[in-house]
C-alpha cells in the first residue's frame, strides 16, 4: 500500500512539474511574440509596448491613405518649392534624406530607411496611420516621458529613446534603453528641401494650431531632455504612430 502511495505520489510530483515547464515555456514564447501591424501599402511593422502604450518601431512609410487612395509624392521638377501647397492644399510625402554626406554607414542605406516625411496636409488628412492607430499627440509623448522618467532615465529620457549608431557626434548617439530605435530622420524645410537627417529627430504630433498655423512637434536633438516645439505648418515631418 505505502509503495503504490510512493508511486503515485512520484508521478503527481512529475506531472505538476511538467506542467509548469509548459508554462513557464507558454510565458516566455507570449513575452518573445512581437505585434505588427500593416499599412495601406503592405509595409509591416514591428510593434513596442512601453508602459501603457503601443508603438511602432519604425516611422511611417505608407504613400497611399488607409482607405486606399495614393498620396502625392514631392518632387521639386513638379511642386518646385511648394512643399506646403497652400493654394491647392495638396497631401504630400517624401522620402527622408538617406545621402550619408558624414559617413556616418558604411553601407548604402535602402531609400526608405528613416520613412517617409508628410506635409500639413496630409497629416490633417486624418488617414495616414493604419486602422486602429492614429498620429500620437502631445500628450501620448508626455506620457512616455513620464513612463522614461519613472524607470530610471530621468533627465535623459531623449538619450534612451535614441539609437545607438547613426547620429552625428554634435548630435550624440543614445543608449536606445527601452528599444524604440529614434533613428535621425531629420525635416522638410518649408521649400520642400529634406534637411538634417543624422542630426536631429522630428515627429510630427496631431496638436495643430490654426490661429498660430504652428505644430507641435517632438525632437530628439543635442540635448539628453526630450524638446517639444512649435513648427510652422509649412514645415514636413516624420510620423511614429501609436495604437489606438
Amino acid at each position: 500500500m505505502n509503495k503504490s502511495i510512493k508511486i503515485f505520489a512520484f508521478f503527481c510530483i512529475i506531472l505538476f512539474f511538467s506542467e509548469c515547464s509548459d508554462f513557464d515555456d507558454k510565458i516566455k514564447q507570449d513575452q518573445n511574440q512581437v505585434e505588427t501591424v500593416t499599412d495601406a501599402d503592405g509595409n509591416v511593422y514591428n510593434t513596442i509596448k512601453i508602459g501603457n502604450q503601443t508603438w511602432m518601431l519604425e516611422n511611417l512609410k505608407t504613400t497611399k491613405f488607409n482607405d486606399g487612395v495614393a498620396i502625392t509624392e514631392y518632387t521639386f521638377a513638379t511642386h518646385g518649392n511648394n512643399w506646403h501647397n497652400a493654394g491647392s492644399e495638396e497631401a504630400l510625402y517624401q522620402w527622408a534624406n538617406t545621402d550619408d554626406l558624414n559617413n556616418v554607414y558604411t553601407e548604402t542605406l535602402p531609400f526608405d530607411y528613416y520613412g517617409a516625411m508628410y506635409n500639413h496636409y496630409a497629416i490633417e488628412s486624418g488617414k495616414l496611420a493604419p486602422t486602429g492607430w492614429r498620429i500620437p499627440t502631445e500628450q501620448d509623448f508626455i506620457e512616455l516621458e513620464s513612463f522614461l522618467n519613472s524607470n530610471g532615465a530621468s533627465g535623459t529620457e531623449a538619450t534612451a529613446l535614441k539609437t545607438t549608431f547613426g547620429w552625428l557626434s554634435s548630435s550624440g548617439n543614445g543608449t536606445n534603453a527601452f528599444g524604440f530605435n529614434g533613428l535621425p530622420n531629420g525635416y522638410v524645410n518649408a521649400f520642400g528641401g529634406a534637411t538634417a537627417s543624422e542630426i536631429i529627430c522630428a515627429w510630427a504630433t496631431s496638436n495643430y494650431n490654426s490661429t498660430n498655423g504652428t505644430r507641435t512637434s517632438v525632437n530628439l536633438f543635442d540635448e539628453s531632455t526630450i524638446s517639444y516645439q512649435q513648427d510652422a505648418i509649412q514645415i514636413g515631418h516624420g510620423i511614429r504612430c501609436i495604437k489606438e
